[in-house]
């Protein structure tokens, strides 16, 4: 009798305790590392058949910036970044998981919530064949200390790999070499445009004083709230009064917007001017050079390839 109490017992222990078969089982994405986004929002996911597991995180937790060795970036699991895994009733595709509302079938069949723990994400550079260029930035996500819960059961990990993510290197056209610079009349804009992209200043006017500069110390000011740097794109053709008008046209539409980020003294974020004297017609030339500025839209980021972007020049009259 002692035996079979016994032997209930060890049973009981075994069957009560959930070692994490079960997720072992029905979280097979061990095939599938690739993790991808829906287009119109912060919707992550993977997809095994009839499975799905879906994180929801703000794009902002993966720019296109190298992790440090060993320091991972550490985001926890709760208010804007949640997990989930589902097991539908056939197979699912995006549009199940990145619609709103979602299609009707397939069905929902069950649930699990990620609770606690944290998401750790290492981002390294993905390069060219050359081997020199980068193209693109691999997000490594890994789950630490999480727990799967449904109604009546919960399992907890350690360590579970969630998947890579891969963001491509934000290349923007910045093509005005052809182009002239011009200067409104009505404001403190100064600009270059290109068919269907400009490159716009809203400076304050002292940098650009009738004083010719010692070579090598250039005028300076820090890009920010005063000083502004913006690159757009429209979906057409530009002319040059279209950003110096007083009410602005309907058309063309702006499709981007890149917004120059503010600078830090001595480091980055910086436009320099130069001055030099003319004689016939007198006057005084501007050289206008952009130093590391970094432009960005939402979450990306762009930089021109050159360190030292020469802008163009601006002419002023005594």
């Amino acid at each position: 009798m002692k035996y079979f109490i016994i032997l209930f017992l060890s049973l009981s222990l075994l069957t009560s305790c959930n070692d994490g078969d079960l997720i072992t089982e029905t979280f097979n994405f061990e095939t599938n590392t690739n993790v991808i986004k829906c287009d119109a929002s912060n919707i992550f996911y993977k997809i095994n058949a009839s499975e799905a597991l879906i994180l929801n995180t703000p794009e902002e937790n993966f720019p296109n910036v190298e992790t440090v060795v060993s320091t991972p970036r550490v985001v926890s699991i709760g208010n804007t970044t949640t997990i989930l895994y589902r097991k539908y009733s056939q197979t699912v595709a995006a549009n199940s998981i990145c619609s709103s509302p979602a299609p009707a079938t397939p069905v929902v069949l069950e649930e699990w919530n990620i609770i606690g723990g944290t998401m750790q994400i290492i981002t390294t550079k993905l390069f060219d064949t050359n081997g020199t260029t980068v193209v693109a930035f691999n997000h490594n996500i890994v789950l630490k200390n999480v727990t799967f819960v449904t109604t009546g059961k919960q399992v907890v990990y350690d360590t579970y790999a969630f998947g890579n993510y891969r963001t491509n290197v934000v290349k923007l056209p910045f093509e005005f070499s052809l182009s002239q610079t011009i200067k409104c009349t009505n404001n403190n804009l100064i600009f270059r445009y290109n068919a269907n992209e400009v490159l716009l200043l809203d400076l304050n006017q002292t940098i650009f004083a009738n004083a010719v500069t010692v070579v090598g110390s250039p005028r300076t000011q820090l890009i920010n709230a005063t000083n502004k740097v913006v690159y757009r794109t429209y979906n057409g053709s530009l002319n040059g009064n279209f950003f110096c008008s007083s009410i602005p046209p309907t058309s063309p539409l702006l499709v981007d917007e890149w917004i120059g980020q503010d600078g830090v003294a001595g480091v980055s974020g910086i436009i320099k001017v130069e001055t030099e004297a003319l004689t016939n017609p007198t006057g005084f030339r501007h050289t206008i050079t952009l130093f590391k500025v970094t432009f960005k839209k939402g979450f990306q980021t762009y930089t021109p390839l050159l360190d030292n972007y020469v802008f163009g020049t601006y002419v002023t009259t005594p």
